[in-house]
């Protein structure tokens, strides 16, 4: 297995650990309560199921990057290991809700469509044997492994019965178009240091006279900028982070912003310039519109599910 076909393969069955480490005691019967971590609407979260899950990203992590790699810093002052420990949480809480909701709604899952999806994780195996093999040293058998898949393909259809069928009128489409300052593209430079404290001292060197340019250069914690004295090149407000583009379309070109807070530490942005292309319009971004439109909608209902769930942590 090549490493290209290898890292989509771990990726790949990371997700479906997950899925199935969410879902394989959804009904609490025989889960012992000293390893439950989580229950979230009754269902639990185990510390084995989770280990594990959390087990194959230090294989995807270290694949990729090196042996010890999942002790060393990968964002936010985080290593990959209490990186990967968050999402693994809020995955396997995100599944649990959905799964929940997709059977209080009596969604349901076809013959047709679990032979499909047991085809498809298929593919990530060479041949036959090293199926089996997989079988074989996870302890399970195919009738479990269709069983967990089922439980993806019910989340699956509960997201498209409640998404996909959405249509955003005109309005709604425009007022997100504004939003998104889809017809403009900025150009920034910005510093990236760990602290709002620090972010304050940058600044005042600014004030006093200090090149950004330069001080990004000694001081920012994203060197591949750094390097450029902070600078960015043009991006939309999409290809950020919605606190960093926030800020960045708010300025004036040349102006300088007070500390940004994103999940990366805090920023200091000088905007370079502005384009507005008055041929990008509504109708032309429509396709995209309504991606975007779908996807915060997505992100609505997790938050209502989250605020109506009952999920405690042991």
């Amino acid at each position: 297995m090549n490493k290209f076909k290898k890292s989509l393969f771990l990726i790949c069955l990371a997700g479906m650990i997950l899925a199935v480490a969410a879902c394989s005691n959804q009904d609490g019967q025989g889960a012992d309560k000293d390893g439950v971590m989580v229950t979230v609407n009754g269902k639990p979260i185990m510390q084995k199921e989770f280990d594990d899950a959390l087990a194959y990203y230090k294989e995807y992590v270290e694949y990729q990057f090196g042996e010890g790699a999942w002790e060393q810093e990968a964002t936010r002052g985080l290593t990959y290991k209490e990186l990967y420990e968050e999402y693994i949480m809020e995955e396997m809480t995100n599944s649990l809700l959905l799964l929940d909701a997709a059977e209080k709604e009596g969604i349901v899952v076809s013959d047709e469509e679990k032979e499909h999806a047991l085809d498809n994780f298929k593919i990530n195996f060479e041949n036959d044997e090293d199926y089996k093999s997989f079988l074989e040293y996870r302890g399970i058998t195919e009738e479990y492994v269709i069983g967990e898949l089922s439980k993806e393909i019910l989340i699956n259809n509960y997201i498209v019965s409640k998404i996909d069928s959405l249509n955003p009128n005109d309005d709604e489409l425009k007022a997100l178009f504004d939003e998104m300052k889809m017809d403009t593209q900025v150009r920034a430079s910005h510093i990236l240091v760990d602290t709002e404290e620090e972010a304050q001292k940058v600044i005042e060197r600014i004030k006093e006279g200090e090149d950004f340019s330069d001080l990004a250069k000694e001081l920012s914690l994203d060197t591949a900028s750094g390097a450029n004295g902070g600078d960015l090149d043009y991006f939309t407000y999409a290809q950020m982070v919605e606190p960093f583009s926030k800020a960045a379309f708010s300025l004036e070109i040349g102006e300088v912003s007070q500390p940004v807070q994103s999940d990366y530490g805090y920023h200091i942005i000088k905007l370079t310039d502005r384009i507005v292309d008055e041929d990008i319009t509504v109708e032309t971004k429509k396709a995209e519109l309504i991606e975007y439109y779908k996807t915060f909608k997505y992100r609505d209902l997790l938050d209502e599910l989250k605020n109506s769930a009952e999920i405690v942590k042991n």
